[in-house]
């Protein structure tokens, strides 16, 4: 058998260091496979989240503005306040999501 180089080893792995430096330089960067154009999915999560707060705003607050019509008698007038406050409350719980 014969004796190692250290030598002849050192250039292989040069040569072969050299070669996935190519290598890596020429490789694409892999695109997003969710299609989502650029937005992130953190984006995306604070999107969603205003989205069912100004719902969930309006739902509640429309509800509870039935309710207050058809418990009190007040034809349209609760639920008008009702669908208001629930649509500041859901505008102000996406303004603080936003911030965040």
């Amino acid at each position: 058998m014969a004796a190692p180089d250290p030598e002849a080893d050192r250039r292989r792995i040069d040569e072969l260091d050299a070669r996935l430096r190519a290598a890596r330089g020429t490789a694409e960067k892999p695109r997003q496979s969710s299609g989502m154009s650029g937005m992130s999915h953190r984006q995306t999560g604070v999107a969603y989240r205003v989205l069912v707060d100004m719902i969930a705003g309006l739902l509640v607050g429309g509800f509870l503005g039935y309710w207050l019509d058809r418990w009190l008698g007040w034809a349209p007038y609760s639920l008008v306040a009702g669908l208001v406050l629930g649509f500041a409350a859901g505008a102000n719980n996406a303004w603080r999501a936003i911030r965040v």
